[in-house]
């Protein structure tokens, strides 16, 4: 009686392990130099206290890759995305990802006109400041979220009639930037005073949406949640 042996072959897991903060690795290609084999599983391990920048995952087959972050994945300044993916996979967060926080909202603007003079000026708008989130660019950076700046101001500088005060206006101030994963604030009004014939105004800004945690959330499956921190599609 002959005996018949089956030998049982798998394929490699490469395993790979963030160590440093990056900005949009490409996974692909580390995992090939980890010796992955085109078929086999990776496992991409981000380490505690490291940052990952804009990860996006487009180019590996379905249900290969497998993410275990301890550290933070996270959206650049102004809404960034922090995870986009189009490949199923698995994700294991035991850290924090997170879209950028949202700009603050444009200032209002103002003017007033003197009733003896056919001057009318408009003041100029605050612009919103930065939401927190990673540096768009360069090394790896982690920035709080920015107030917005003031608006310009404006005074009549002509005579003004007995007893009456010369107009002035002011545009509104920029609001300030959204946190990670939260919205902008909006701007703030544009405000007036003085002795005017006619004023005008424009409304401020509401601040931008935060960013998002994930993009391709249907491609995800999620082992531990962990801190997700904004809007997720």
């Amino acid at each position: 009686m002959t005996a018949r042996r089956m030998l049982l072959t798998t394929a490699r897991t490469a395993r790979i392990v963030i160590s440093a903060s990056v900005r949009s690795p490409d996974i692909r290609a580390l995992a090939l130099a980890a010796g992955w084999d085109g078929a086999g599983q990776i496992e991409c391990v981000i380490n505690a206290g490291v940052d990952v920048a804009a990860l996006s995952i487009t180019t590996l087959p379905h249900d290969v890759l497998h993410v275990i972050n301890n550290g933070r994945i996270g959206g650049v300044v102004n809404g960034g995305t922090g995870l986009y993916t189009r490949s199923r996979m698995r994700l294991t967060n035991a850290g924090t990802i997170f879209g950028g926080g949202g700009r603050g909202g444009e200032g209002g603007r103002s003017w007033v006109k003197y009733r003896f003079d056919d001057e009318i000026f408009w003041t100029t708008p605050g612009q919103g400041g930065s939401g927190a989130g990673f540096s768009a660019s360069g090394p790896v950076v982690f920035a709080d979220q920015q107030g917005g700046d003031y608006g310009s101001y404006w005074e009549y500088s002509g005579a003004v009639a007995g007893g009456e005060t010369a107009p002035w206006a002011r545009g509104g101030t920029g609001g300030t930037g959204g946190g990670i994963g939260a919205q902008g604030l909006s701007g703030q009004a544009a405000t007036y005073g003085g002795s005017y014939q006619d004023v005008g105004i424009g409304a401020p800004y509401p601040g931008a949406l935060a960013g998002y945690y994930v993009d391709g959330n249907s491609f995800i499956t999620w082992l531990v949640t962990g801190t997700r921190l904004g809007r997720v599609t």
